[in-house]
């Protein structure tokens, strides 16, 4: 197992070696390192404590980040911004994270195709700048045949059972209500991610339940996945582990849940969605 230093946390990686470059009399080349230091601010790799300090005093990201600003916690003291992937600006920065994933997410294999994707990054701030904690990745020319509300999540071990996962998760499924087009999270799930899916659909499906009821409509499959953002394939899924019954009357479509299931409807999740400002990439 190889680590990785992050500002006074020691992560040990889950997947793959370090290989750092380096210049070595005009040469570049690429050595491994069993310990590699981390900027939280920009994510790059250095290889000694020493270059770390000193990067961290040029460092342009440290209240920077190429994307745009789409959510702010003030309590909690965090930001999330969407990075375009098509932007030239963009691209060393959607790199790094690529490359950082590799080690956490054993299905991250690629780095050559971030220009169709935006990355939703998250940060703790405070007054000494962005903090890296985690990010999602979603396609940017999202339509009916391509309907992944993300392709990859992911959170560093030091910000795990934060909640975090679950607000990015929370914030796809809310672009998607935006957007108009209902998604689901690309296959395969991880084992973490079915168990966090599952918590996240049953969720999102109770609150459908209560607003489709709130506004008189009736409870059908399409305007539960519409109501959700969640994909019909989806809806079933979390309607079959909620034990969910349909039946149709002369009045129409009626759904029966078991005692007690919509006493969890009015629970919101941790996303403020008046703290949300976004609009979809074109």
């Amino acid at each position: 197992m190889k680590r990785k230093r992050l500002d006074g946390f020691t992560i040990k990686t889950l997947f793959r070696e370090y290989m750092v470059e380096y210049v070595h009399c005009g040469f570049v080349g690429k050595e491994d390192f069993t310990d590699v230091f981390m900027c939280e601010a920009c994510l790059s790799w250095l290889s000694s404590a020493r270059e770390l300090r000193e990067h961290m005093e040029v460092c342009p990201y440290r209240f920077w980040v190429p994307g745009d600003e789409i959510y702010r916690c003030r309590r909690r003291r965090f930001v999330v911004f969407e990075i375009d992937g098509r932007k030239m600006a963009s691209v060393p920065y959607t790199r790094r994270i690529a490359r950082l994933a590799k080690h956490f997410l054993e299905e991250k294999t690629t780095l050559d195709d971030l220009h169709f994707f935006a990355m939703v990054v998250l940060f703790e701030v405070d007054d000494y700048g962005y903090h890296f904690v985690g990010y999602f990745s979603k396609e940017w020319r999202k339509s009916m045949a391509c309907n992944n509300s993300l392709s990859c999540v992911m959170v560093l071990p030091p910000y795990r059972n934060k909640g975090y996962g679950a607000f990015l998760i929370e914030i796809s499924y809310e672009m998607g209500r935006i957007e108009g087009i209902p998604g689901s999270p690309e296959r395969p799930l991880s084992a973490a991610g079915k168990k966090v899916f599952s918590r996240i659909w049953r969720e999102e499906i109770l609150q459908a339940i209560f607003s489709l009821n709130e506004k008189g409509l009736p409870l059908t499959m399409n305007l539960l996945s519409w109501e959700s953002g969640m994909a019909i394939e989806d809806v079933a899924v979390a309607l079959h582990r909620l034990n969910a019954v349909f039946f149709v009357n002369k009045h129409g479509p009626l759904l029966h849940l078991p005692s007690g299931t919509m006493a969890f409807a009015k629970r919101r999740g941790k996303l403020n969605i008046k703290s949300l400002i976004w609009t979809s990439l074109h």
